[in-house]
């Protein structure tokens, strides 16, 4: 009986052994990869052509209050990189800041970012500006402001709020 019991755990033991294990979580994807969808090169040439409109690098693309690139950033210099290394062109950076140094050190991480990326930097390649493109016309922002109404701000006779109140209004008032 004994030896039929330790027999039975062996085959229990050896079947439970050769099974495959479970799939890793974090391995990497196996096989083919996904297809590309037709559109991408038509979303690729418009992306291109608006960053060759605006060629311009903000405050967005930086970690608050820092020098540092955030990932947005870097994805957009290195494109914008080679976009200026096949078509030349200045890039724009365009800031709301009022700390000249952290303007300078966010400079230089741009130059430097450039530099990295193969491009000349001694030439005028960055310059503080605001970033390209048409903007809107006078007569788009006359009907924006007819639609959307304006917001005003009013002396208001209680205290609250610090003294003012926002009224929403498209006309009189």
């Amino acid at each position: 009986m004994k030896r039929l019991l330790v027999w039975a755990a062996c085959v229990g033991l050896l079947g439970a052994a050769c099974n495959s294990p479970n799939a890793r979580l974090n391995a990497p994807p196996h096989g083919i990869p996904p297809a590309t969808h037709e559109l991408q090169g038509t979303y690729v040439y418009m992306n291109d052509n608006a960053l060759l409109e605006d060629m311009a690098v903000s405050d967005v693309h930086f970690l608050p209050h820092r020098r540092l690139l955030n990932t947005l950033g870097e994805e957009r210099l290195l494109r914008l990189a080679s976009l200026v290394e096949a078509y030349g062109g200045t890039i724009r950076f365009s800031t709301a800041l009022e700390d000249e140094a952290l303007i300078e050190e966010r400079t230089e991480t741009i130059l430097a970012f450039l530099a990295e990326a193969g491009l000349d930097t001694t030439a005028e390649l960055l310059r503080r500006d605001l970033p390209g493109g048409r903007g809107l016309d006078a007569n788009e922002v006359i009907l924006i402001k007819a639609n959307e109404a304006t917001y005003k701000v009013k002396k208001s006779t209680d205290n609250t709020a610090g003294g003012f109140k926002l009224s929403y209004g498209g006309g009189g008032d």
